[in-house]
């Protein structure tokens, strides 16, 4: 006899493929991408978390303390680049990311 939580993750696998089989085929590679990239990153431990948060805490200060102007220079930077093609695409079509050498 399968467990509370065992049945509970066969549902979800269920739910999850009957999901599937009404998206359009790229949707459902996306669906597969997503699930491979949560299989291979696992939940952060506690610890990790509040390295996260502290980490975030620091980003959230810096950007409050960067001036409207130096962030609207940026701004006008890169669309400057991407209008001129000076960039480079970060996926492909399958929504698979590019690494650039």
């Amino acid at each position: 006899m399968a467990t509370k939580i065992q049945q509970t993750q066969a549902d979800l696998v269920k739910a999850i493929a009957d999901i599937a089989t009404t998206m359009p085929l790229a949707r459902t590679m996306q669906l597969y991408q997503f699930a491979r990239f949560l299989q291979t990153h696992p939940l952060p431990t506690e610890e990790t978390f509040e390295e996260i948060v502290a980490d975030e805490a620091i980003w959230d200060a810096q950007f409050a303390a960067t001036s409207d102007d130096k962030l609207a220079a940026l701004l006008a930077a890169v669309e400057t680049e991407i209008n001129a093609s000076k960039t480079l695409p970060m996926f492909d079509e399958h929504g698979e990311f590019i690494e650039h050498q």
